[in-house]
């Protein structure tokens, strides 16, 4: 078993954990969200009529809520991976767009995990995003926007979910782990299509409060990249490339991640995660990495890993690397 971890000093790691509120919605009593918490009914990310670069979309633009039976105040925004033409979480082939439009079933990228997480105290928001299967032009604007207003959407809503809005978290497994990774680094999303009607919740941020990047196709630099998830994303424009490399992005600024990967991941090359730590590790950002072997597996696409000797491990020790920074 491989593993790289790395750490900032005690005095930074304190002085990020002082920054956490202490307790869901300000409140240190337990409380009990069990009946909410069986309910997992779609939450929209737009209003009828005002979706940014294109308004036909709007059904397929939402995030499934799975609350935290007894809440901590913790939340993590799930992006499915599917490389950017579909969504890996689709139980169903939608006639006219292909597969990748829904959020069915017991899917090891986000209704798995989501149990995981709920069954710590931590709730989960599972994120559909626009791909090309439902949008054949999809690019950055249409997949950072819908990413960004599910942040937003979610701190905006952080008192009704019990909730703190300084304990929300992104995770992203492939091509969700780029997007996860361009809320973490990227200056505030903000749509800029002309037709698109700001609200109130455009006005809140979207930076998410810490990462966790699962094999995640992270760069876009031609010795590391997954190449048609970086044709999708940056639209083919090859001046894009550094921009939405997310190791070229970090700054000191960039917030607290966790990493995983298999060492020799046949669809995503594992450089793309040590690229990604390493970047983290010279601007002094906390975070963990952690490399797996099992027997040398090139599986892609793994989910909870429950099947793996080694990677198995990686739900506590995300969860472990959450809970220390109080979520």
């Amino acid at each position: 078993m491989k593993i790289k971890s790395i750490l900032i000093s005690v005095f930074v790691f304190m002085a990020l954990l002082s920054s956490v509120s202490c307790a869901a919605a300000g409140n240190s009593e337990r409380i009990d969200n069990t009946a909410a918490s069986l309910l997992h009914e779609k939450i929209y990310l737009y209003d009828e009529g005002n979706v940014p670069y294109g308004d036909d979309c709007r059904e397929f633009c939402f995030m499934t809520p799975y609350l935290a039976a007894y809440p901590t105040g913790g939340a993590v925004l799930v992006f499915p991976g599917g490389g950017y033409n579909h969504l890996s979480n689709s139980t169903s082939d939608v006639k006219g767009y292909g597969q990748g439009v829904d959020n069915n079933g017991n899917q090891k990228e986000s209704s798995s995990i989501a149990a995981w997480y709920n069954e710590r105290g931590i709730s989960v928001f599972v994120v559909n995003y626009r791909t090309t299967a439902v949008e054949p032009n999809a690019d950055y604007r249409h997949i950072l926007s819908d990413a960004a207003r599910a942040m937003r959407i979610v701190r905006g809503n952080a008192e009704k979910y019990y909730l703190s809005k300084d304990k929300i978290v992104v995770q992203g497994y492939s091509a969700g782990g780029h997007l996860a990774a361009m809320l973490l680094t990227q200056d505030e999303w903000v749509p800029d299509d002309e037709n698109y009607v700001p609200d109130e919740y455009d006005k809140i941020s979207a930076k998410p409060n810490a990462g966790v990047l699962c094999y995640a196709a992270l760069s876009f630099q031609d010795e590391l990249a997954n190449k048609s998830t970086r044709k999708i994303f940056s639209g083919g424009d090859k001046a894009l490339y550094d921009r939405f490399s997310a190791e070229k992005c970090v700054t000191a600024n960039t917030p607290p991640c966790f990493l995983w990967c298999h060492e020799k991941d046949g669809t995503v090359n594992s450089g793309n995660t040590y690229a990604m730590a390493e970047a983290l590790d010279k601007a002094g950002v906390y975070n963990e990495c952690h490399v797996y072997d099992d027997n040398g597996t090139t599986a892609h696409g793994l989910g909870v890993a429950q099947e793996y000797e080694e990677a198995r491990a990686w739900p506590d020790e995300a969860t472990a690397f959450l809970k220390n920074m109080s979520f």
